[in-house]
């Protein structure tokens, strides 16, 4: 059995998927397997995977979305370690072996992420988190979102504890992941950039209106669903509760729905009624 099960989620990603796969068959740590979980694809992206299904563990299942088809690679691996790879990232030959040494050297740690590149063809963007966090670092994940994806790799005791991907979200469902893992267990952050993000049009965060929603939905489930939050946190949550909710009122206010529009100004208020600076900006006509 493999040390590391690398689990690729994909749909309708005949353009990319081969040289997802390759990036991880360049890896200079070998004890991994890898599971692609095709989500439904309607396009040639089985053919694309032909030339690597003796190296590959694949599998078809309906369309369900990124969170279901993590899942089902969650269920279908029994390795010790697992790394997340989006169908169209690509991975640095030493990310693997870099994450498992972290891992040896800090065994107290649960998570290991580290900094990405977003590229645009063979244009290089940006390299991100500007800054990284190690250690218990929930309250600074609460702050700002900065652990992508393709850059983790988590023990399975992580996921046996805080449960499967919550597949009521179409895009939150990461963040509220790792919101989860970062409550329970110490992360660690590797200051290298390991995993390169393509930017193209069909990203899935391309929907500002549904990745805002997404978003004030996991706050709103750590704010209510969560029993033992300090002050602290509660004040970082009720903040970005009411910046969030702002941030969907204007998206729908642009797009005419003024009732809706209103209904997440007064949710603001609501959590943040003295934080005017964000509550008085947007201005309905009636």
């Amino acid at each position: 059995m493999a040390t590391v099960s690398v689990i690729i989620h994909t749909f309708n990603n005949e353009k990319f998927i081969g040289e997802t796969i390759e990036s991880v068959l360049k890896q200079t740590y070998d004890d991994y397997e890898i599971i692609v979980i095709d989500d439904g694809s309607v396009d040639g992206t089985r053919d694309a995977l032909q030339p690597y299904m003796q190296r590959i563990r694949y599998h078809y299942k309906e369309n369900g979305g990124i969170a279901s088809a993590k899942n089902a690679g969650i269920s279908l691996s029994e390795a010790e370690f697992i790394a997340f790879l989006d169908h169209d990232d690509l991975w640095d030959p030493d990310k693997l072996k870099l994450q498992m040494e972290h891992f040896n050297s800090n065994p107290q740690i649960g998570l290991v992420y580290a900094k990405y590149t977003s590229f645009r063809n063979d244009k290089e963007l940006r390299t991100k988190p500007d800054k990284g966090y190690s250690g218990w670092i929930f309250k600074e994940l609460l702050s700002k979102s900065f652990i992508q994806t393709s850059t983790v790799m988590v023990k399975r005791e992580c996921l046996n504890e805080v449960g499967p991907y919550d597949e009521s979200f179409s895009l939150g469902d990461e963040y509220d992941m790792f919101l989860r893992i970062a409550r329970k267990f110490q992360c660690g952050f590797i200051d290298k950039g390991l995993t390169r993000y393509r930017v193209h049009d069909r990203n899935a965060s391309k929907d500002d209106l549904l990745f805002d929603k997404e978003n004030l939905r996991v706050f709103k489930k750590v704010y209510n669903g969560y029993t033992d939050l300090d002050e602290k946190e509660k004040k970082i949550l009720r903040k970005r509760i009411a910046m969030y909710s702002i941030r969907v009122a204007k998206g729908l206010y642009n797009q005419g729905q003024l009732e809706e529009s209103k209904e997440y100004q007064e949710e603001a208020r609501e959590y943040l009624p003295f934080y005017k600076r964000i509550t008085s900006n947007l201005t309905f006509k009636t």
